[in-house]
């Protein structure tokens, strides 16, 4: 072995660590992909009622936020992750899969359509958070998410 290979692996491990113990606790993942929602929502909510500056950029890579969550966020869900870390995870997730899997197939095609019209405007960026996107998040935590006070 030469003298950078130890250091090399070494740093890529501790690299590695963080992300590591994060897929090992499906619960604390969703949870902060669930963060990234909330992070994204909070971007583009205030400039589609006019309470922030419109910023094209900016909607769109909340929208691209948006879109890429589903995909990750359904496998986050394995049998035996059901609770801990304060999960407001409906049990209907896992007796009802197919169904949840549906509703964020609904979010990804609402945030793709809002990736397109994000960046047009105003008023495109309004009609479509206020239409499909946010209607797709309200639906699925109508049906999977606990609603806790």
């Amino acid at each position: 072995m030469n003298k950078l290979t130890k250091p090399v692996i070494a740093t890529c491990v501790l690299a590695l660590m963080p992300t590591a113990s994060l897929a090992n606790d499906p619960a604390k993942e969703r949870q902060e992909l669930m963060k990234s929602v909330g992070d994204a929502v909070k971007v583009i909510v205030p400039m589609a009622k006019g309470e922030a500056p419109y910023d094209a950029t900016a909607a769109v890579e909340a929208m691209k936020t948006l879109n890429k969550v589903p995909d990750e966020f359904v496998a986050l869900f394995p049998k035996g992750s059901e609770s801990g870390h304060d999960t407001e995870a409906s049990p209907k997730i896992w007796e009802d899969p197919d169904g949840f899997k549906a509703k964020a197939e609904d979010m990804k095609k609402a945030s793709a359509q809002g990736i397109e019209e994000a960046g047009k405007g105003v008023d495109a960026l309004n009609a479509v958070t206020f239409g499909p996107l946010l209607k797709t998040c309200k639906a699925c935590h109508d049906e999977y998410r606990i609603k806790k006070n």
